[in-house]
């Protein structure tokens, strides 16, 4: 048994929890720990995080969001503890259950759940360009080497006055890790309460199209291109008042700062913390990065990026 789950352990039975099956679920990109437990016939989920911080997070936009979309219910909070537990939503984890003939449905779920929370002022911080460039520099930091620190200065004026321009978007909730693995389709519930949300405590307020670009976008699946043309018709229709061409501007350079970011914290993960399964996605990464700065618009960028992204230092 691993020291974590000795240390759960010992803190149920401070807590007088009384349980069952303590299994450790897979976990994300992050050192945060995912078990589920049982408790007399109900299953529960024990999120273990040893950053306080962030389990204070999670429980403040949990609150935000109650009753608004779909986020799983705070059943005991042992925060001091560093332990939340929480609702389980079972089974229904949507990349366990797409499927090429169900796709669009579930998309359509995930997106009303989107145009939803938008519709609510949020008090979250700015998502700022200092962020968008904290974000896109570790792609330097960690995927390539041996660049002029120069370009790096140019590809970051380019990318400052790209994503100035997607400021003039609506400034909405940002969920900012919007993908399949954190999305549970939940039937029983009804219309934009069926898709359920994990990991949002890094929740900002940022551009509408942000979380758009990490469903249709998505580092760890192949999105079909009429699934993502699909995605992006749905919602700019549901939200008729939006700029159409400054939406589609702002989702591709969304996309190359999304891209370049994960490219960064995928080998970050490989190289300092020995997470080799995430190397097996960067090949899609920067598929969808090379064609996103293909456009005309992005021809400068696209000049100074292309070949730190061949040339990248991954074994």
């Amino acid at each position: 048994m691993h020291s974590v789950e000795k240390k759960i352990i010992k803190i149920l039975e401070k807590k007088k929890i009384k349980f069952s099956n303590l299994s450790a679920l897979q976990g994300d990109a992050s050192e945060r720990r995912y078990f589920k437990i049982q408790c007399n016939k109900t299953y529960m989920i024990l999120m273990y995080d040893n950053n306080k911080k962030n389990l204070k997070k999670f429980l403040k936009v949990s609150k935000m969001l109650e009753n608004k979309v779909t986020v799983p219910k705070i059943i005991r909070d042992f925060r001091e503890e560093k332990v939340i537990l929480l609702e389980d939503f079972g089974n229904t984890e949507y990349g366990k259950i797409i499927d090429e003939k169900n796709k669009k449905k579930y998309y359509k779920s995930a997106i009303d759940a989107l145009i939803e929370i938008q519709k609510f002022i949020l008090k979250l911080s700015p998502y700022s360009i200092k962020e968008f460039l904290r974000e896109s520099d570790l792609f330097f930091e960690w995927y390539v080497s041996g660049f002029k620190n120069k370009l790096k200065i140019n590809i970051n004026e380019l990318l400052t006055n790209f994503i100035k321009k997607t400021q003039d978007l609506p400034q909405v909730f940002v969920h900012r890790d919007y993908h399949i693995d954190n999305l549970f389709f939940l039937n029983r519930r009804s219309d934009h309460f069926k898709c359920g949300w994990i990991d949002y405590q890094d929740a900002l307020i940022g551009p509408c199209v942000y979380d758009l670009v990490s469903l249709t976008q998505d580092a760890r699946v192949n999105v079909p291109k009429k699934v993502e043309e699909f995605a992006i018709e749905y919602y700019l229709r549901k939200n008729p008042n939006i700029d159409k061409e400054l939406f589609i501007f702002s989702y591709s350079i969304i996309a190359i700062q999304r891209h370049m970011k994960v490219l960064g914290i995928f080998s970050r993960l490989a190289k300092r913390d020995g997470k080799k399964k995430y190397l097996s996605h960067i090949p899609r990464v920067k598929k969808m990065l090379i064609s996103n700065l293909k456009k005309n618009e992005f021809s400068e960028l696209n000049g100074l990026l292309i070949n730190l992204i061949k040339n990248d230092g991954i074994e």
